[in-house]
């Protein structure tokens, strides 16, 4: 997995690439903890690079997102990859994470939160 995190006026981007597994989310967890898991926080992850993920990646993006709503912030998963997508279809997780389609529209819903 690579993990590239630039920042976006007063929020932060996540850009995943390649493949999100066991080796990987916690890595990802620890390095995205700062820009998740603050109170008000909001983080936007680019998934549009991201080819697949297993059932401890899958895990791992519930978590961000559990904490992070957990302390009034908001993660917003952004263009996931058809093979992701079709995870949080099959999981029925696509109803209950907040997704975008482009990034453009993830910065507007972050800047309105």
């Amino acid at each position: 997995m690579d993990l590239r995190i630039t920042n976006t006026g007063p929020f932060r981007v996540a850009h995943l690439a390649g493949e999100l597994s066991a080796s990987d989310a916690e890595e990802m967890i620890e390095t995205l903890a700062d820009s998740a898991f603050e109170p008000g926080a909001r983080l936007a992850i680019d998934l549009s690079q991201l080819q697949s993920l297993d059932s401890n990646g899958l895990s791992a993006l519930i978590h961000l997102v559990t904490r992070s709503r957990m302390n009034r912030g908001r993660v917003i998963l952004v263009a996931p990859a058809a093979f992701v997508k079709s995870i949080f279809s099959v999981t029925r997780l696509d109803a209950w994470f907040d997704l975008c389609d482009t990034l453009e529209e993830a910065e507007r819903q972050l800047a309105q939160s």
